[in-house]
């Protein structure tokens, strides 16, 4: 009968406060339970969300065909469990939850790459873990001790008795480290070679280290049992006097052999090199530049049984994209690889690359741009990384990718004024005695008006010479011979001559322009402490460049580098002397300048001659 129930109106009834106010209460409870249920959902789906986008996350990262299950501490921690989960529903107020507890959705939120957008991302982000291929990040590690060598000549028996005896009458008794573990891998690559395709190899190794018997030995070993001449091994250098640096080396140890070298750079005419080709020579000594110059203009010329392409300094060959030699040369052997294949089914085996240089580029990009096949890599160890390193030791970071330099190099700087550094460089070799010294600078210019401002500030005590690129070959060879007879004292010099060349007996190095890049500074420092020498480092550096020159070093984990302070009170002494030398140097430019402006315009008058000669 409740259907049929009517509750009749019978006027108004009191309300005591007390009913009132429960009433109210319990319809402000059923609000706040609405609300926070309302929470938990919004919640619970967002929780959903970003389950669902780390599952995406770690099934890409570990497999696409199985389930990860990821642990929910991975995600709750970015979310307050009283929200989720409230434990404590008479809890009405939310000011009652701490403020550090609470889930924000305006606090940034980043879980393994999924980020809520509009959020303020104040979250610390993971460090990005370098990643190397294996090949890299598990080379072969050479000691850069050259003081105790253990490796015998006469132990080293894979090496050709004849090449033996004539590092012995060199008064070479022991290898070096990186010659006593690359000479016997490529030996034994070669000898594996008529199975199996021959593996690159790349070098990274201190400079005066002995890079360049490294590959020399094993490239004449394995050439000397062809009898018919063809060009088996191509070797490129990026300057002149480095490729005939290395010519000279070649040249030496092919005595008495039936292996022939020949030597291909500007200081030659073309006319000449071509026939040199022509007549068959088994090793090529050559700069890019030449190089592709011969691949334009040299008809038949034969690289389709090149078995070595040697490329020492090989940071620098390859960063010069003048003319892209390499690609120009794969082209070619790809091109006559075609016309023989029409011939022949056989396919040629591409010519093993060996990379050689102080400070090698680790970048996988750029290496790959050489197309290694199967490459080895054989780096030198920062002292202080390991004791002992295995030759198979796996690379850590301390010393992976970094550039090193030898155990017996001293390394200093000087801060002084840009004004004084001429005579601050004067005061220091003079009070040191100094002799077999190299300066560098950043230009010709530059190292013309030091060469004639320390001229005059010495006078007569030492013999002070500049060399640069504008140099031609045969004065640039005789200045070395000077400088190696003791006749000549101090070079300045461009860096022109700070890549490989190799002048015995060099002290100190001088950067009297600071280096703007490492590989600079490593490879101007590289001139001495060479094959086990004592040497000495020093750059003249103005107070804003010491932050960005320790930066530099930091790269090659160099923290011990000492600075010299010379006392003020010494060089005031010669302001005197110093300003007589400005001024010097000051009327020999304005000559020099007028002596220039003199034959241009005697140049333009022989010219106007000529031409009227010619109209007549």
């Amino acid at each position: 009968m409740d259907l049929f129930y009517v509750k009749r109106y019978e006027g108004e009834q009191e309300i005591t406060k007390d009913e009132e106010n429960s009433k109210l209460n319990q319809l402000v409870q059923k609000i706040e339970k609405k609300k926070r249920q309302r929470k938990r959902e919004r919640n619970k789906k967002l929780l959903e969300t970003i389950t669902n986008t780390t599952l995406r996350r770690k099934i890409k990262r570990e497999t696409k065909s199985q389930i990860v299950n990821v642990p929910e501490n991975d995600i709750t921690e970015f979310i307050d469990v009283k929200e989720v989960n409230p434990q404590n529903e008479n809890d009405n107020s939310e000011e009652s939850i701490p403020k550090s507890k609470k889930f924000k959705s305006e606090l940034p939120l980043n879980v393994e790459g999924f980020t809520i957008l509009g959020a303020n991302n104040t979250l610390k982000k993971e460090k990005v873990q370098r990643v190397l291929p294996k090949w890299l990040a598990e080379p072969c590690v050479i000691s850069t001790n050259l003081k105790e060598l253990q490796t015998k000549v006469s132990s080293m028996k894979s090496l050709d008795k004849e090449l033996r005896k004539k590092l012995a009458e060199n008064g070479m008794k022991y290898l070096f480290p990186v010659q006593a573990e690359v000479i016997p891998w490529l030996l034994k690559n070669c000898n594996d070679s008529s199975v199996t395709q021959q593996r690159d190899i790349c070098v990274s190794a201190p400079t005066g280290s002995g890079k360049t018997l490294a590959f020399a030995l094993p490239v004449i070993q394995s050439l000397k049992r062809y009898f018919n001449k063809k060009i088996r091994a191509l070797v490129v250098l990026p300057t002149q006097d480095l490729a005939l640096q290395v010519f000279k080396t070649f040249k030496k140890y092919c005595e008495n052999t039936t292996v022939n070298v020949h030597l291909i750079t500007r200081g030659n005419t073309l006319a000449s090199e071509q026939k040199m080709l022509m007549s068959g020579p088994d090793i090529v000594v050559c700069t890019a530049g030449r190089l592709v110059n011969h691949l334009k203009c040299t008809k038949n010329l034969d690289l389709q049984n090149l078995k070595f392409l040697v490329i020492d300094e090989a940071d620098r060959v390859l960063d010069n994209i003048q003319n892209d030699w390499l690609d120009q040369l794969e082209n070619h052997l790809q091109q006559k690889d075609s016309d023989v294949s029409n011939t022949n089914t056989q396919k040629k085996r591409p010519p093993q690359k060996l990379l050689f240089s102080a400070t090698l580029s680790q970048d996988p990009e750029k290496l790959q741009k050489i197309a290694l096949f199967r490459p080895k890599l054989f780096t030198s160890v920062v002292e202080g990384t390991t004791e002992k390193p295995d030759s198979e030791q796996k690379a850590n970071d301390s010393f992976i990718g970094k550039y090193t330099t030898p155990k017996e190099l001293s390394e200093k700087y000087i801060v002084c004024p840009m004004d004084i550094k001429p005579l601050v460089l004067y005061k220091y070799i003079k009070t040191s005695a100094l002799t077999k010294t190299l300066v560098f600078t950043n230009s010709i210019n530059e190292a013309h008006r030091l060469c004639i401002l320390l001229n005059r500030l010495f006078k007569n005590e030492l013999k002070i010479v500049e060399m640069s690129s504008h140099l031609d070959m045969k004065s640039r060879k005789e200045l070395i011979l000077q400088f190696t007879k003791g006749n000549v004292d101090v070079i300045i010099c461009t860096d022109s001559l700070a890549r490989g060349i190799d002048l015995p007996g060099i002290e100190y190095v001088f950067s009297y322009s600071a280096p703007k890049h490492l590989k600079t500074y490593i490879h101007r420092a590289g001139r001495t402490a060479r094959a086990g020498s004592l040497g000495t480092a020093v750059t003249l550096l103005h107070t804003t460049q010491v932050g960005h020159f320790k930066s530099l070093l930091e790269h090659a984990e160099k923290t011990n580098i000492e600075e010299v302070k010379l006392p003020i009170d010494d060089l005031e002494s010669l302001g005197n002397t110093y300003k007589e030398a400005l001024a010097e140097l000051k009327r020999m430019l304005t000559k020099e300048e007028e002596d220039h402006m003199k034959r241009l315009k005697n140049t333009k008058q022989l010219k106007r001659k000529r031409n009227s000669v010619n109209s007549n």
